[in-house]
């Protein structure tokens, strides 16, 4: 038994998978036990599956009772016990009579399931098999159940280490592809541009990157909700993938923009663009293909659209940089949107019954090391500021760019009750820049779902030093802002729960606050009222300004209301701005909400709204945003 212990430690620890050991417990089975015959299967799913039986006649017992789900297995992984069955032959004998018949053909007699269990349920049985008919001993019994916790435990280290690496393959994944279309991202498009640019020059060949953005996507996410958008990104992202050849790379950029790389083609003939050069010819099939790709119609919420789109091309005919390449490209897809829109006057896009008819315009570009290179395209992106920015802005995250700031919500008597996380992003050229100047464009972009879950993140850790370093002197929670795209983000509930856990935070420690305008979205609902069920304090921001009537906020599942500092401002020199906060604070209170006076800037404001019944105050005159530092230096003081 000792040999065969170490010949099961030997396997596991040469990182056998689970298969693998079984088929190792089922041979070390028959070689020190006094068995004439073997067989092993695992649990998949509550369903019994043949793994390896060490004689063909064992394995025909073992395949039956895999198809019938039925046998002695069965009602070991059933009922978790072991099944001793010492004659087959015994008249008393009278369940699974096809299994019985079929191992007395084969010439066995008597058979014992042992069930494989661990951490509560049964990872797989091992069977013996007897001809002759007779008690199984008590000493076999131990050793049959020694040799089975022992595998059983080097499965589940197996099955541990099998989830561990498929969990590290995922998060490498996710790091280098699209959440939403699976098609490479931008980290892994531009590593793959640069390896491609490298072999270019090596071996005298050109790189075509190929811009694509769609036509009008914006009316589709404002017309129809952003899971209709993202329907017509997923699908057109899946046509276009299937419309390359196998060496292609697609890539979502942000939003709607997609980049394709075309790597390993023959030099640009001398004669320059549309020479009818090689280059130009496969540069025309493809463009042809992806207009083929994008000719069906997307059908999404009842109706059929047609989603057009522009695309710019530019080739490696120097020696850029990958920055240049794609800048390149992208001035030739703005080039060709623009020479279309002169085409077709004001009507750059035509609107049909149940879609949008946009045209494929495309316009070719190059970039280079010389006059036109990188020069040229920084100059064409200083004239547009917004593409400029938006790029900087994909980049913000991963260059550590971004910072979230905190300003305090308190007591009317002063004590901190909670802080609001405010985005800001510390910009190279044009220093820190309040959320104001770029969140609307991280929306339209699509980047606000990941740097939303990066806020979380970074608040809930931030929470997490303050009740280390602070304990009753810290904030009882933390507001973060959401979008109504962040809130019909499919992942928003695993990012919440996986940062709360991480930093050993409750729910209640952890609020959501949204604007009014959000509740448009019919989709926010619903994930309103299941992140208040987890227990996420909810907060509207800019109350009474925005989309909500008095019967629309009955429904909504929301503990808090800040009153929109439109409100405070000019309270101590005009009654009617008093009464209009007396009108706020009653109807809300009416609904059983929390009020916050944001916007408080001066004691008198601070007084008067007090006295009107807010419960809390926010302002330049309870505390500035301020990095976390300098509250928790603050605080301790």
């Amino acid at each position: 038994m000792t040999g065969a212990l170490a010949e099961l430690a030997t396997a596991a620890s040469g990182q056998a998978d689970p298969e693998d050991l079984l088929k190792h417990l089922v041979d070390i089975t028959t070689e020190h036990l006094d068995v004439d015959g073997a067989g092993v299967m695992i649990n998949d799913g509550e369903l019994l599956r043949f793994v390896h039986a060490d004689r063909a006649d064992v394995g025909s017992a073992e395949k039956l009772q895999q198809l019938m789900q039925e046998g002695p297995c069965h009602d070991a992984l059933l009922f978790h016990v072991d099944v001793v069955v010492d004659d087959l032959h015994d008249p008393v004998q009278t369940a699974w009579p096809e299994f019985v018949q079929r191992v007395l053909e084969e010439g066995f007699r008597s058979v014992i399931a042992v069930p494989l269990i661990s951490r509560g349920r049964v990872w797989g049985v091992l069977d013996l098999y007897r001809r002759e008919a007779g008690t199984w001993g008590q000493q076999e019994l131990q050793w049959a159940h020694l040799l089975a916790h022992v595998a059983v435990s080097y499965l589940v280290m197996a099955a541990d280490r099998a989830q561990a690496l498929q969990a590290q393959q995922e998060l490498a994944h996710a790091g280098t592809h699209d959440g939403l279309t699976g098609l490479p991202n931008r980290t892994l498009l531009f590593d793959r541009l640069e390896h491609a640019l490298h072999a270019a020059r090596r071996h005298q060949r050109t790189v075509a990157v190929f811009f694509i953005d769609l036509d009008r996507f914006k009316a589709v996410n404002d017309t129809l909700g952003h899971a209709a958008g993202d329907t017509v990104l997923a699908t057109v992202a899946t046509r276009m993938n299937a419309s390359l050849r196998q060496e292609d790379t697609l890539a979502r950029l942000a939003g709607d923009e997609f980049v394709l790389l075309c790597e390993d083609l023959p030099r640009a003939s001398s004669g320059g663009p549309g020479d009818g050069g090689e280059v130009d010819r496969h540069v025309h099939a493809v463009t042809s293909r992806l207009r083929r790709a994008l000719a069906r119609p997307v059908h999404v919420a009842g109706v059929d659209l047609m989603v057009g789109a522009t695309i710019g091309v530019a080739l490696s005919e120097e020696h850029p940089s990958a920055d240049d390449l794609l800048a390149a490209a992208d001035e030739a897809m703005y080039r060709a949107k623009r020479d279309s829109r002169v085409k077709q006057g004001i009507r750059d896009e035509q609107h049909g019954r149940g879609g949008v008819i946009g045209l494929t315009e495309v316009s070719r570009g190059s970039a280079g090391g010389g006059a036109g290179g990188s020069a040229g395209v920084a100059a064409r992106s200083a004239q547009r500021p917004g593409r400029h920015l938006e790029r900087q802005l994909a980049q913000a995250l991963t260059h550590d760019q971004l910072q979230v700031h905190y300003q305090p919500i308190t007591e009317p008597g002063g004590g901190v009750h909670a802080v609001e996380a405010l985005l800001r992003w510390q910009h190279p050229q044009r220093g820190l820049l309040p959320a104001a100047r770029f969140v609307d464009l991280a929306v339209d972009t699509g980047l606000i779902v990941e740097i939303g879950r990066w806020v979380i993140d970074e608040t809930c850790a931030q929470m997490s030093r303050w009740r280390r370093e602070l304990r009753r002197g810290a904030p009882y929670s933390a507001y973060v802002n959401l979008s109504a795209r962040e809130l019909v983000d499919p992942a928003l509930t695993t990012t919440l729960a996986t940062a709360l856990r991480t930093h050993d935070l409750h729910a209640q420690q952890l609020g959501l606050e949204v604007v009014e305008d959000s509740f448009s979205n019919p989709e926010v609902l619903p994930v309103l009222q299941e992140q208040e069920h987890r227990g996420h304090p909810l907060s509207i921001d800019d109350f009474g300004t925005g989309y909500s009537s008095l019967s629309r906020l009955v429904e909504l599942p929301v503990q808090m209301a800040k009153i929109d500092r439109s409100f405070i401002a000019g309270l101590g020199h005009d009654p009617r701005r008093r009464a209009l906060v007396d009108a706020v604070v009653t109807v809300a209170t009416s609904l059983d909400l929390q009020v916050i006076a944001e916007g408080v800037e001066t004691a008198a404001q601070a007084s008067q709204v007090t006295d009107a019944g807010c419960h809390y105050l926010q302002g330049f005159h309870c505390g500035h945003p301020q990095p976390a530092e300098a509250l928790t230096a603050q605080w301790a003081a």
